[in-house]
């Protein structure tokens, strides 16, 4: 068939389309690449976040681990009870899987003379007072964490 025999055809064909479609396919197209990038991009945020706090546990999990290993610890091992110096800084050392750097130190803070009873005054019972700090960090060192606890153990006297 030929064109000139069929005038309205050739108008059909090419004659009510002017490229709407194409660019109308085009916006949308551009929409959803912008939707799809940001999406991308909060997925990358998100992924760095657990990371990092992943490595904070981690972290926090060492320090934790340590200031429970030193008191754990018989106090003989660790805490001289008879120790009245406030210079006086113990460390102990433990290796943990996952971590790094676990240290505790330990420091004398003080003494207190117990009050005893109405009978005995005085005579109570004297108390050392000691606080533990706990560190750890996770294996690459990014993140550390730091714990503190005080301990009190009887002392023969202040």
């Amino acid at each position: 068939m030929n064109n000139r025999q069929q005038p309205g055809l050739e108008r059909i064909i090419h004659g009510g389309q002017r490229g709407f479609v194409l660019i109308l396919a085009l916006v949308i197209l551009s929409v959803l690449t912008v939707i799809g990038i940001s999406s991308m991009n909060s997925a990358n945020i998100e992924l760095k976040a657990t990371a990092n706090a992943q490595h904070h546990l981690k972290a926090f999990g060492g320090g934790v681990s340590m200031l429970e290993f030193t008191l754990s610890q018989p106090a003989e091992l660790l805490i001289d009870w008879q120790v009245t110096d406030t210079a006086l800084v113990q460390t102990a050392t433990h290796v943990l899987a996952n971590t790094s750097n676990l240290t505790a130190n330990i420091n004398y803070v003080g003494c207190m003379a117990g009050i005893g009873s109405s009978l005995e005054e005085g005579k109570g019972f004297s108390y050392g007072f000691y606080r533990v700090v706990g560190s750890g960090s996770n294996v690459s060192g990014t993140s550390t964490s730091s714990q503190t606890q005080g301990v009190r153990y009887p002392s023969a006297s202040c």
